[in-house]
């Protein structure tokens, strides 16, 4: 089997800040990672070797453009490898690998890390965890689970609308799958609008991220997404220790260029304070639907 060390996946909600803190840990020197060219280009590995230029000298503005080849979630690369990847109206699991794909991935992953002269992987996906699916690619694989406050989460992904999930849970456009009977009683009873849709989706991930992650829990870091923010330096200084990192003078000298915005409270910009208490309300009681389900 082709060699591929420890791993580094980042798992979350969609809109829990994962892309920061998956171009944040992706400035290590020891990392790699899947760019949007692998995205576009999933077998032509050799583009990797572009990625090195994320870490060079140059304007913030210039990284961010479109064609420039930056972190990326790359779906269409593990899609390409692994059939049914990116489904969405059900978690994957370790079954749902398909068994053929594994090796052939493997070899595409050492690939990235040659061509960009790397010694660890990093990867990031939201939404359904696939923790237990990427621990049968990987065996040895690190989890990073990502959080943030619920009104933070729920107001980006509305003003987000590149996905829909605000449809509501009977119409024929919710990709999201079943939904447990007391979520779409309590959807229900708060009035069923797109917001407590957008509620009922992020709850869904998140009850799959806490099975995936009551998996592997010595093989897990849970971190809060304000706490990063507030506390920067303390917070990476940990994920490096837990990815088994060092914390070297180049990425101590590259996280200190960086200017940490603290969003809290900007959710007020776009939910009324009834909506974001109706958002709090949600969470509350869908947590003691969750527990009284187990």
């Amino acid at each position: 089997m082709v060699k591929i060390e420890k791993p580094i996946l980042i798992v979350g909600t969609g809109r829990c800040g994962s892309t920061m803190l998956h171009r944040l840990i992706a400035r290590h020197e020891d990392v790699g990672w899947l760019s949007t060219f692998n995205e576009v280009l999933p077998t032509q590995t050799w583009l990797s070797a572009f990625s090195n230029l994320y870490g060079a000298p140059l304007p913030d503005k210039a990284k961010h453009l479109a064609f420039f080849p930056k972190p990326f979630e790359a779906y269409k690369f593990w899609e390409h490898f692994l059939p049914g990847f990116s489904r969405r109206d059900k978690p994957q699991t370790a079954d749902d690998v398909p068994a053929a794909g594994i090796k052939p991935v493997r070899q595409a992953v050492a690939q990235v890390l040659k061509f960009q002269n790397r010694k660890r992987f990093l990867v990031k996906v939201t939404g359904w965890s696939r923790i237990a699916y990427f621990n049968r690619i990987f065996p040895d694989a690190l989890f990073i689970f990502l959080k943030r406050e619920h009104r933070s989460v729920v107001s980006s992904w509305v003003q987000a609308g590149w996905l829909d999930v605000t449809s509501g849970l009977d119409s024929h456009t919710w990709q999201w799958g079943d939904v447990p009977d007391g979520y779409r009683q309590l959807w229900y009873e708060l009035g069923a609008s797109p917001i407590l849709s957008a509620c009922v989706k992020i709850q869904l991930d998140l009850d799959d991220i806490h099975r995936n992650v009551a998996q592997f829990e010595r093989r897990c870091f849970e971190l809060q997404y304000e706490d990063l923010i507030s506390q920067p330096q303390n917070y990476l200084r940990a994920i490096t220790d837990f990815c088994e990192l060092p914390w070297s003078e180049q990425f101590a000298a590259e996280m200190s260029t960086v200017h940490f915005y603290n969003p809290v409270n900007k959710w007020k910009k776009y939910l009324s304070e009834d909506e974001g208490d109706l958002i709090l309300e949600f969470f509350d009681r869908a947590q003691a639907v969750s527990l009284a389900g187990r």
